[in-house]
């Protein structure tokens, strides 16, 4: 298994362990939102940076 290099934004999924990628993009209103999915789970969330 290759070993991947995890960002400061990645997180362990809260649901399954697994690494979740992370995206970066801006709301409407100018602000950063980071969204998270799990690939392993399906979970997914956002939050503003």
């Amino acid at each position: 298994m290759e070993k991947q290099d995890h960002s400061l934004f990645d997180q362990k999924c809260p649901t399954c362990g697994s690494w979740m990628e992370s995206t970066v993009r801006k709301s409407t209103k100018g602000k950063e939102v980071i969204t998270y999915l799990c690939n392993e789970c399906g979970l997914n969330y956002s939050a503003d940076k």
